[in-house]
């Protein structure tokens, strides 16, 4: 498979999900939300930026990652309002082994309204008609809410990955649920 650009714009019925551009305004933003709820992201390693400055390196580098095809990092936007909702990623993109890992969250106001699976879906739609052979999912096994939706993806957990990082947050090593899904599974399940 050879190294493809990446689409500006993937539309779902209420979202949108556009490339992160990078602003201080927006990582202001996004370091208020994180600082705010600290617990809600608790699981996330994220929880640990410290400024809005380190936010906004971060997404500096998630851009120029995505120019690159090395990750491809998409905002997520309610359509009617033009409100953020989260974040969604296909990140560790190997184009020689076409695979790459998703990750996602969203902001705490919009949980449990179905945003994350919706988004989730357009991204793996796009990327196994890509051609990717597969995509695998890392979700700390005390997160229910991640590892349910990448259940409810049709993921297959393919195991546990013990101790695979230490949250400082939590002043824990944690346990990761591996998934994945094959481009196999993905056109069975259309």
């Amino acid at each position: 498979m050879n190294q493809q650009k990446f689409v500006k714009t993937i539309l779902t019925k209420r979202l949108e999900l556009k490339p992160l551009e990078p602003s201080f305004e927006f990582a202001t933003m996004l370091f208020k939300e994180i600082s705010n709820n600290r617990e809600y992201f608790r699981f996330m390693p994220f929880v640990q930026v410290k400024s809005a400055e380190e936010e906004f390196k971060w997404m500096i580098s998630a851009k120029s990652e995505f120019e690159s095809g090395k990750s491809a990092v998409y905002a997520v936007w309610l359509r009617k309002t033009n409100e953020f909702v989260g974040l969604v990623d296909v990140h560790s993109i190997s184009w020689k082994r076409e695979n790459g890992e998703f990750g996602a969250w969203i902001l705490k106001k919009f949980a449990r309204q179905g945003y994350t699976t919706e988004a989730l879906k357009a991204l793996e739609k796009y990327f196994f008609d890509m051609g990717f052979h597969k995509l695998t999912a890392l979700a700390n096994v005390k997160n229910r809410a991640s590892c349910g939706t990448i259940k409810k993806l049709g993921f297959t957990k393919d195991g546990i990955l013990r101790e695979e990082s230490f949250n400082k947050y939590m002043n824990e090593w944690e346990n990761y649920a591996l998934f994945s899904k094959l481009a196999t599974e993905y056109t069975r399940g259309k």
